[in-house]
């Protein structure tokens, strides 16, 4: 017993069901957790003070305490008008010839811990400036776009764009009203595209779209152009209006590539085509290498332009 009182010590609830599942302790803070009194919680079952749904969930844990395992677990849980993580753990209690007498209940409220780990792993796959996927969650999400349309014999896009003459609004308005347009551009691809489809955030000015489902290279094209013209009205930054236009690279599933890598590459080929092009536009992935390309494409000034306060 001593040994089990060390164990459960840290915890900040505690409570003790004998081995028929009825509650024989609880101590205060894991009385005010169930939201009973005293009187309310006597003699009664897990299943009364948790509730069906509730006890439900548990019984493969209660199970496996009762065969004298030590378990625990995470439950999210809502009350007093909020949610919050518990970490539970079920203790077994045996007598002198090794039965299970009883359980131990113990839980602790890992609620700003959980916060902790969300805001971690939020930061490690999400640019800090737009909030947008990163380089590694658009990894991970394309790839997971392509072996569901594997599985579906279905088609995907991946649109790589890149504003044009980006650096203009920079050096002329100053990094902070670049940093605010950049914020504006991802607002309006997020509104531009379905909530399954992934917006990323790449590179200075470079963004990536995975669009979940297509119907091949006429519907990512159209989407393409959707994006085109939503990005290229005005904004206003400051006193200022600014007109910026971006263009854009299209990779088919699996026509242009058959992995992740290799169809984010397609799609950036198309942009550099897209980009030596005229700008302002899109470009579907033909499968012709770069290379080919670049003695017949027209060298192209980038188009922005920064106008007064008058909007």
């Amino acid at each position: 017993m001593l040994k089990t009182i060390q164990t459960i010590s840290a915890f900040q609830e505690i409570a003790y069901f004998d081995a028929g599942e009825c509650l024989r302790f609880v101590n205060r803070p894991r009385r005010e957790g169930f939201g009973q009194s005293v009187a309310e919680t006597a003699a009664r079952t897990m299943e009364e003070i948790l509730g069906s749904e509730e006890y439900a969930q548990r019984k493969p844990h209660i199970e496996a305490a009762l065969r004298g395992q030590r378990v625990t677990f995470e439950r999210r849980m809502s009350g007093n008008g909020r949610a919050h993580h518990l970490q539970v753990d079920y203790v077994p209690e045996f007598d002198a010839a090794g039965q299970v007498v009883g359980i131990f209940a113990l839980a602790q409220d890992i609620t700003r811990r959980k916060q902790s780990e969300e805001r971690l792993v939020t930061a490690a796959l999400h640019d800090p400036l737009t909030g947008l996927a990163n380089r590694q969650l658009l990894a991970d999400r394309v790839s997971l776009a392509i072996a569901n349309a594997r599985r579906n014999k279905s088609a995907l896009a991946v649109v790589y764009l890149d504003l044009d003459g980006f650096k203009e609004v920079n050096d002329t308005l100053g990094h902070d009203a670049g940093d605010k347009l950049l914020e504006m551009v991802a607002r309006r691809l997020l509104a531009a595209v379905r909530e399954v489809d992934t917006v990323a955030r790449v590179g200075g000015d470079e963004f990536v779209i995975a669009l979940w489902q297509v119907n091949g290279a006429p519907d990512a094209a159209s989407v393409a152009s959707k994006l085109i013209r939503a990005v290229s009205k005005p904004y206003p930054v400051g006193e200022r209006t600014v007109r910026i236009t971006i263009s854009a690279g299209v990779g088919i599933y699996p026509a242009h590539g058959e992995d992740a890598a290799t169809l984010l590459k397609s799609a950036d080929l198309a942009l550099h085509e897209a980009k030596h092009s005229g700008k302002n536009g899109y470009r579907v992935f033909d499968g012709e290498p770069l290379q080919q390309r670049r003695g017949r494409l027209p060298a192209v000034r980038p188009f922005a332009r920064v106008v007064g306060s008058s909007r």
